[in-house]
């Protein structure tokens, strides 16, 4: 019998984008750290990120209703009512959700409140985007790379530094 691997330590002494974001939401899955993130910011962010959540529910709808019913979701955060699995699997039951974050208590959030559609699959891999290979290995174990699958970075890309070589 092998051991095994610990979780990953949440570190709660540094702000995260995933626990800001859901500050900034109106979430209790934040701490202090984050709060002190979000006053910083303009005065409009609480809005802006609610008004990204709402864009993020008509674009998955959309798609869902367009027929597509495979989602990779990279950067997913922590989950907030209705998240993606939600909003697609109310219009198509079957579909299947990969979600990916690199933040350990995002983890936590996923394992307790990522529940599929009986019909459908949800699942969730903690990785980096800058980690593609890792993050297409476990999604392939899921979805069916042959078929459309819509590819989901809200509020990513911008946290990728210029040394990070994003457009690549």
């Amino acid at each position: 019998m092998t051991a095994a691997s610990p979780k990953p330590q949440v570190d709660t002494s540094k702000p995260h984008p995933a626990r800001v974001y859901d500050y900034l939401l109106g979430g209790k899955d934040n701490y202090p750290v984050d709060h002190e993130v979000a006053l910083k910011l303009p005065e409009a962010s609480k809005m802006d990120a609610r008004l990204n959540r709402a864009f993020m529910h008509r674009a998955v709808a959309w798609v869902a209703r367009s027929g597509i019913d495979q989602y990779l979701d990279i950067g997913t955060g922590i989950p907030t009512e209705p998240n993606l699995h939600q909003i697609v699997q109310g219009i198509a039951p079957a579909s299947r959700v990969v979600y990916t974050d690199n933040d350990p208590i995002v983890l936590r959030h996923a394992e307790a409140l990522l529940i599929s559609t009986p019909e459908g699959v949800t699942d969730y891999i903690e990785a980096d985007v800058r980690a593609p290979q890792e993050i297409l290995d476990h999604a392939r174990g899921l979805l069916d790379f042959d078929r459309p699958i819509a590819l989901s970075l809200i509020a990513l890309m911008h946290f990728l530094p210029d040394d990070d070589d994003p457009y690549t």
